[in-house]
């Protein structure tokens, strides 16, 4: 039994403990595999009532160690995983980023399309302004994006067992909005509102995919 010494912090415990290991370890070699040294003596930890770090050779005592500060943060691993899933279903068909970040956007927050700007800076993205988001939507109709997709999710929907079980169901939404037009109706609700709405309709498969 060997005595390795009396602690009156966790620095000092903590060093104790690796000098206690050591003794039972006999000494024994470990394989230089890049490991980083652990802290020999205390003056190899940093004291946090000073604010300096560890003396490193050459370095003079006293050398004040700067506080951190944080540049800035995101959820950059997120967008990748969203965008790498989109792509792999092969929505990237439309070749449009635009759209494809602001299905990113409203997939991470339900939002609209003027605070989606925010929701893609927090991810990390870069942002475009409302007037770009604008024209880019105006070709969601002239460039047959929901032909697109739709043909899209059916492949997948098919290669992932078949189509041999299928669930649909239908709701409203409404507009608040004084008039009618050749896409918002009055009709019946289940709200009993009187405000022009549409029906959505949603099919998908056994998997839950639409």
């Amino acid at each position: 039994m060997a005595h390795v010494g009396s602690a009156h912090t966790d620095a000092q415990l903590g060093i104790l403990l690796e000098q206690a290991r050591r003794i039972a370890a006999q000494d024994q070699g470990v394989l230089d595999i890049e490991v980083p040294a652990r802290t020999q003596s205390i003056d190899g930890i940093a004291d946090w009532r000073t604010g300096t770090l560890p003396l490193s050779p050459g370095v003079p005592k006293g050398a004040p160690a700067p506080p951190g500060r944080t540049a800035a943060t995101h959820s950059r691993l997120l967008y990748d995983v969203l965008g790498a899933v989109y792509d792999w279903l092969g929505f990237d068909i439309v070749a449009d980023a635009v759209f494809r970040d602001l299905v990113i956007a409203r997939i991470v927050e339900h939002t609209s399309k003027v605070d989606a700007a925010r929701v893609l800076a927090d991810l990390g993205a870069d942002t475009v302004s409302y007037r770009t988001i604008q024209r880019h939507l105006a070709k969601v109709n002239t460039a047959n994006y929901r032909e697109q997709i739709a043909a899209k999710c059916f492949t997948h929907a098919t290669d992932r067992g078949g189509l041999s079980l299928l669930l649909y169901d239908v709701t409203t939404l409404y507009f608040e909005a004084e008039n009618e037009d050749d896409l918002r109706k009055v009709g019946y609700s289940k709200e009993r509102r009187i405000d022009p709405q549409i029906v959505v309709g949603l099919l998908v498969d056994r998997s839950g995919f639409p």
